[in-house]
């Protein structure tokens, strides 16, 4: 071979790992970015959780240009005045520089049965018979809100793909668990809507990215420095971050324990934990002050008693409804938990779930150490979800996405235990098929939920 053909070959060479690299970070991210843009455009304004109240905390942030105070009647932001504020401070500033007023005025009108008994599987707002946006800009400015939210679900998802590389080192895997997680029916109709939601996943994700990294160089004051930014950001998108702030003290207490760079470690803990309180620490420092606690605990109680609903660990809630409810709505109950998918994509992925943990049974003694330690953070999450349920009913696997690229990863590494040699090309074709299938479904389930005008009853 002369140099010229050897020139080619390696131009060759060097494109063609391009292509590969571009195909497994890229593209999923762009497809993502196209789904999520489908739901934003597709369910009506709310006729996601909580959406309208959302809307109005941004709204009385870009009107009021202050905080909310549950305790002031003339301050308080009914059920969402609670929340940290830095997703709503975001959508604040967009409404303030894009609408006239400095507010997105939305007036749907409910569709209620005058039967208080009649099935709840009907839309909560009509859709197709009455006008919901005042003017022209309250539409635009309500859609500028929710594609935010999709744009913080695609940097969630770029994140993502890279924390996958870390804990997955085989390609396959790697491809599988971003198929899975951009193939979610739920966690795409939630990038789509009004919520803090999104905010706090993706930095729920950054902050698992760089425990990721802590694990690989403990010594880095960088990778500590940004634990303590994520993690603080983190707590003023939603403080069920909270989370995973035990998950940071075992994993730093490991690193302290292998017995290298102790000192590192120490400094990098301390950084973390200045960055963080400068980050966050005002938020509950205003709680104490305004409410006598630092999570705002009575407070909610107070103003939400209506959500109230105190029940043990062995009641019928938990034994009966909970893990169920919990499971399928990790998968796409949408609406206000009203729109259901067919029983046999429940089934199928339960499926699915079930190969993944016996793969993960069988491999566990090859389980690099970073899966391991996703397991730990999956659990302190969903034993987070089970203490909240005990004072509250919110069986809502949403509430668990803050750590579900960590969940994915361990599913992706379970399922890939099954895969005879040679197959893995078929595996992951009929994978991404399923994913394009679960959303075409989910897309025709909500148009057929809400849009023909025969839904509409009452």
């Amino acid at each position: 071979m002369n140099d010229k053909q050897r020139m080619g070959h390696n131009a060759w060479q060097m494109a063609s790992r391009f292509s590969s690299r571009a195909t497994t970070r890229y593209l999923p991210i762009v497809a993502f970015a196209f789904i999520g843009t489908v739901y934003a455009l597709l369910v009506p304004p709310f006729e996601l959780p909580d959406e309208p109240d959302h809307l109005a905390y941004v709204n009385f942030l870009a009107q009021q240009g202050k905080l909310p105070n549950q305790y002031d009647p003339t301050r308080a932001v009914p059920r969402e005045g609670h929340q940290p504020p830095l997703y709503y401070a975001m959508g604040a500033l967009l409404v303030y520089l894009t609408q006239p007023d400095h507010r997105v005025d939305v007036r749907p009108a409910p569709h209620r049965p005058p039967d208080p008994t009649a099935p709840e599987h009907i839309p909560i707002f009509r859709h197709v018979d009455m006008p919901i946006f005042p003017t022209d800009a309250d539409r635009t400015g309500f859609y500028l809100l929710r594609f935010l939210s999709v744009l913080m679900a695609t940097l969630n998802v770029g994140v993502a793909l890279r924390l996958f590389e870390h804990l997955l080192k085989d390609k396959a895997a790697v491809i599988m668990a971003s198929l899975l997680l951009i193939g979610l029916p739920q966690f795409a109709f939630i990038s789509g809507g009004i919520t803090n939601d999104n905010l706090a996943n993706l930095m729920g994700t950054l902050t698992l990215y760089a425990f990721m990294r802590l694990l690989e160089s403990p010594e880095s004051i960088r990778v500590h420095a940004g634990i303590g930014v994520a993690f603080g950001l983190g707590l003023l998108a939603k403080k069920s971050l909270l989370g995973l702030l035990g998950g940071w003290v075992l994993l730093i207490g490991w690193c302290w324990w292998r017995g290298s760079y102790r000192p590192q470690v120490a400094k990098g803990a301390l950084l973390s934990l200045t960055l963080t309180a400068l980050l966050a620490g005002w938020w509950f420092v205003r709680n104490t002050w305004l409410y006598g606690d630092p999570l705002g605990t009575e407070m909610e109680r107070r103003t939400l008693p209506e959500l109230v609903s105190e029940k043990s660990l062995f009641s019928r809630y938990f034994l009966a409804s909970f893990w169920r409810v919990t499971l399928f709505s990790s998968i796409g109950i949408f609406g206000w938990m009203n729109v259901l998918l067919p029983c046999w994509v429940y089934a199928l992925c339960t499926l699915l779930l079930l190969l993944a943990l016996g793969g993960l049974a069988r491999a566990w003694r090859e389980m690099p150490a970073g899966l391991r330690w996703s397991l730990v953070w999956v659990l302190l999450a969903v034993a987070g979800l089970v203490w909240y349920n005990l004072t509250y009913s919110q069986p809502q696997g949403r509430l668990l996405f803050p750590i579900l690229p960590a969940g994915l990863a361990l599913v992706a590494y379970g399922l890939s235990q099954w895969i005879p040699l040679g197959q893995t090309t078929r595996i992951l074709a009929a994978l991404t098929l399923l994913a394009a299938m679960l959303h075409l479904l989910s897309w025709w389930t909500l148009y057929a939920f809400y849009y023909p005008p025969e839904r509409y009853h009452f």
